[in-house]
């Protein structure tokens, strides 16, 4: 059985219509209609419940799913495995709003130096969303806020960077009335960063309007900037080269412990060459698999 055909019928699962996985894998919709058709031959059995505007997995594609899965990735690994000289195939890596700007362009640029037959894909999301999506191995790796909890023992994480906390103010504000009490932009205290500072936030606002809450710390920092509130937010350092009059003007806040950003990746996820290749080129030679992450609570 050709695993290119399973990869099509993966990718109309996933995007529910012909025409979006001929989209996906540049194919034609008669082609990827015709891989669907020798599949339903082959294993004797209807794969999609076609209808007006969509289409569905039937019963019996839904058990093979999991399967078929499998089978594509095992297949990807063994394309790994025997080209030794010259890095090919997917990888995909998920990444919070901030790593987008601080370690995700290293990351791309080490893959086209170095690895110009990989197939690099990048995938926004926040912390949580994230690991989620690496654990269901819809990603490789992540690179997120350090979970709150223990890591199972199939995750490795890799130290990539310490965020201490800062008070941000417009500068304008520095220079009115001190009487004039700026309303709190806080940072999302649901999510793995947020809630780092959720015990300070809350002291300090108690006599302090909250104006909004968000998960997005670039977001923050552009509405402080603009004179909206104040926050409290981590030093990734994007924030100092978009915002150094932000920066000039923060205080640190001990109180709140620092944001650490990681790497996980499951462990028999890709092959060795490929860690090395995030280890020593685009994280940093010193960012050794950190079995403290495991155990890290934040």
């Amino acid at each position: 059985m050709d695993t290119r055909f399973l990869e099509s019928l993966l990718a109309v699962v996933e995007t529910g219509s012909i025409a979006g996985a001929a989209r996906q894998q540049g194919l034609t919709a008669a082609a990827i209609s015709q891989r669907i058709k020798v599949l339903e031959t082959d294993l004797n059995c209807r794969l999609l419940v076609r209808s007006a505007k969509t289409v569905q997995p039937s019963p019996e594609c839904q058990r093979l799913l999991p399967a078929a899965s499998a089978l594509v990735r095992d297949a990807s690994r063994l394309s790994f495995g025997i080209s030794n000289d010259r890095l090919s195939g997917p990888y995909r890596i998920g990444a919070i709003s901030t790593a987008l700007l601080d370690v995700v362009p290293k990351v791309v640029r080490a893959f086209r130096e170095k690895a110009p037959d990989v197939q690099l894909s990048v995938l926004p999301g926040n912390s949580r969303s994230l690991y989620e999506d690496l654990l269901v191995e819809k990603v490789d790796a992540v690179i997120c806020v350090a979970p709150p909890f223990q890591l199972p023992k199939g995750i490795r994480c890799f130290p990539v960077a310490e965020e201490p906390f800062l008070h941000i103010r417009p500068e304008t504000h520095l220079r009115q009335d001190k009487n004039d009490v700026l309303p709190w932009i806080i940072y999302d205290r649901s999510s793995w960063g947020g809630g780092l500072a959720s015990r300070y936030l809350d002291k300090a606002n108690s006599h302090v309007p909250v104006l909004c809450e968000l998960d997005s710390p670039e977001t923050i920092a552009a509405m402080v900037h603009e004179g909206l509130g104040q926050a409290a937010v981590p030093r990734w350092s994007g924030l100092e080269i978009h915002h150094s009059d932000l920066c000039a003007s923060a205080s640190p806040i001990p109180s709140i412990p620092k944001r650490s950003i990681v790497l996980l990746q499951r462990t028999m996820s890709l092959v060795a060459k490929i860690d090395l290749l995030l280890q020593n080129t685009a994280l940093g030679a010193s960012h050794e698999s950190n079995p403290d992450c495991e155990n890290m609570q934040l």
